[in-house]
């Protein structure tokens, strides 16, 4: 594969003996304030150098976010087409639930759900549990489109997959599988 044009080759170095750090979720995150900016002091090797690589890889075509052509051919947002995955995904959702896993507003999911219900994609539910609470659940034809975009998005990482050999993929697979475990382990309660 190919550098694109006009971007400048990887210039990533590895770093040796670098320690583990904590993973945080994003709702415990703090960002630094308007107008301050991040110090070069604040990140470390590992983060610098995992933040360069993912530019990197994105600046391939072959390895963008596969949902890019289907947004435009849908006429949707990414955000609209992150809630139809999630959806698909998960089943009917708590609205709230689903603006977390979208990462906006309580207040913004709302005008998403309701552009979607108008499209005919998504509809509201109250919850059998909780009649006060709201659920949100793909359509006929929203379910539709969810397996057009599941489609799409095994193709692309098909693609990706293609790229590693299988000692490789298998590699990635078990980096991938521990962090999920120590998130996990991570998020438990201890009493």
């Amino acid at each position: 594969m190919r550098v694109p044009a006009n971007r400048p080759a990887l210039r990533v170095q590895p770093h040796e003996g670098e320690g583990e750090e904590d993973l945080e979720s994003t709702e415990e995150q703090t960002f630094p304030e308007e107008g301050h900016s991040v110090d070069a002091e604040d990140s470390t090797p590992a983060s610098r150098r995992l933040h360069e690589l993912i530019v990197q890889l994105g600046r391939y075509r072959s390895l963008r976010d596969p949902l890019g052509a289907i947004c435009e051919r849908t006429q949707l947002t990414p955000t609209q087409l992150h809630a139809l995955m999630w959806l698909g995904n998960d089943g009917p959702t708590h609205v709230g639930n689903l603006a977390q896993r979208i990462g906006i507003t309580k207040k913004t999911i709302t005008g998403v759900v309701d552009r979607l219900e108008a499209m005919k994609l998504v509809e509201r539910a109250r919850d059998a549990d909780d009649r006060r609470a709201v659920v949100a659940q793909l359509t006929h034809e929203g379910l539709s489109l969810y397996q057009r975009l599941r489609r799409s998005t095994d193709q692309g990482l098909r693609r990706m997959l293609a790229l590693l050999t299988d000692e490789d993929q298998e590699a990635l697979f078990g980096l991938l599988e521990r962090v999920l475990q120590r998130l996990s382990a991570k998020s438990e309660p201890t009493c």
